[in-house]
């Protein structure tokens, strides 16, 4: 009798804590991929990803390169602690491994290797996202992925730093800052004897959108990217508008940018253009769709740099005119291409190369014209098909590893990709690419041309 009065008092006592401490209750949300490609190529993962070079860094052998054939993989997963609607802690994890790289070591990308057993786990997103109460602004601060208005032309990455979304009525309002490099923190040495917070990498971020009807939207956005890293610092301002708009079933959208800058204790400042208009359409079981980029090159100028310049993770990308852009953190996902530029969409894992590097393209720029159409073939099954083409818009020289090219013509793509769902959760696909140089290419390889690139690729993509 007194156990069974002493239990009813416990569990009694438990309902009653657990009913006066619901803010101990957290939602604990788990998800991620796993991406597996099988490749066989003769441009991706040679080493460089400008043009098709033998193990002595020149020509002579280029047409007679072997094909490659690799497994490549990644990994992802994503952990959010949701509080409330309100208030989560969102991160993300990265492994990436090609089979047969790498074991034992304590390295990027690796573990692949016999007996594996290697430290390789990425952070790729730390961060707090929560909305301020009794106002429309939500916050994020902490590792985060961030991309600009003009289609990540100019910045698509991770990055640590505060931004701020508020929302009202038809208007929303963006402003973020983000510290991409502390050069005082940067380093693998202990010897930190530079005041931190000094010589940064910054970016601010600044944007407005407004919903003129449920067929149209307009924005503006402007970037502050400051650059004081080295002797030479740079500071670029970038600034432009864009807009999304549906009339029936066409939707468009597209963008109009600019930069201006300079670099720091020199004589070269910078002005360059970027402009975007794309098109979809319904067409029979799938969407049609056209897109063109184009961007400025650097037109010889000592004084002024011209081309597009990117979030570089090497200072001085933007620099006085010689190789810039060669570590950007951009992207550009319309074209649907695989070789000709860096698209995500296609791509995935860390040895998709493209001959467009960026959209600032070695400082040469880029015009790139491209139609697609995507198909829903049924439930499970999918095909899309793609073709492209693409320029330097200034045929310069900056690209210093390079030899003298014959045209601005870079070539045309053409691309397939089917896929089909063996369960809700994995798709089972195949990719294939194919390169017809242009005469930008003419002549490099002692006198003759290079041969034109491929891609196959197989892959498995698990999504849980």
């Amino acid at each position: 009798m007194k156990f069974s009065k002493t239990l009813m008092s416990i569990t009694a006592a438990g309902a009653l804590c657990a009913a006066a401490t619901p803010a101990l209750a957290f939602d604990n949300e788990i998800h991620g991929s796993y991406l597996m490609k099988y490749f066989v190529t003769n441009y991706e993962a040679v080493g460089n990803r400008y043009i098709f070079r033998d193990s002595d860094n020149d020509f002579t052998n280029s047409r007679s390169r072997k094909t490659s054939n690799y497994f490549d993989t990644r990994t992802r997963f994503y952990y959010s602690a949701k509080a409330s609607d309100d208030l989560k802690l969102v991160t993300a994890f990265e492994i990436d491994a090609v089979f047969g790289d790498r074991a034992q070591q304590t390295a990027r990308n690796g573990g692949a290797a016999l007996e594996a057993d290697q430290v390789n786990l990425e952070t790729k997103w730390v961060y707090l996202d929560f909305k301020i109460p009794s106002t429309p602004v939500k916050i994020t601060a902490g590792i985060q992925p961030i991309k600009d208005k003009f289609k990540g032309i100019f910045f698509d990455a991770d990055v640590a730093g505060i931004n701020s979304v508020t929302t009202m009525g038809p208007a929303t309002i963006g402003l973020g800052y983000f510290r991409a490099y502390d050069s005082d923190l940067f380093t693998t040495s202990n010897d930190n004897t530079n005041a931190r917070g000094v010589d940064n990498l910054d970016i601010v971020a600044l944007s407005a959108d407004y919903n003129v009807n449920k067929n149209l939207r307009v924005g503006g956005a402007y970037y502050l990217y400051n650059d004081d890293r080295s002797a030479n610092t740079l500071t670029v301002h970038c600034f432009g508008a864009n807009f999304d708009a549906k009339i029936n079933k066409l939707a468009l959208s597209g963008f109009a940018a600019m930069q201006q800058g300079e670099v720091k204790n020199s004589d070269v400042s910078i002005s360059a253009l970027a402009f975007n208009l794309a098109a979809k359409h319904p067409v029979g079981p799938g969407t049609l769709k056209v897109a063109a980029l184009y961007t400025t090159g650097d037109d010889g100028d000592n004084n002024t740099n011209t081309a597009w310049q990117a979030v570089n993770q090497s200072p001085n990308g933007a620099n006085n005119g010689t190789n810039g852009n060669t570590n950007m953190t951009n992207s550009y996902n319309e074209s649907g291409m695989m070789l000709l530029n860096r698209n995500t969409s296609t791509g995935g894992t860390t040895t998709d190369y493209h001959l467009v590097q960026g959209a600032g393209n070695l400082d040469q720029g880029v015009i790139l014209a491209t139609i697609g159409y995507d198909a829903t073939i049924n439930p499970k099954w999918y095909a899309k098909t793609n073709v492209g083409a693409a320029w330097v818009s200034s045929n310069n020289s900056q690209m210093t590893n390079l030899k003298t090219h014959g045209n601005n013509f870079i070539g045309t793509e053409i691309n397939l990709e089917t896929g089909y769902k063996l369960y809700d959760n994995l798709t089972a696909s195949v990719q294939g690419a194919y390169v017809i140089l242009g005469g930008y290419y003419s002549d490099m390889d002692n006198g003759r041309d290079p041969a034109n690139p491929f891609t196959a690729r197989l892959a498995l993509n698990y999504a849980f």
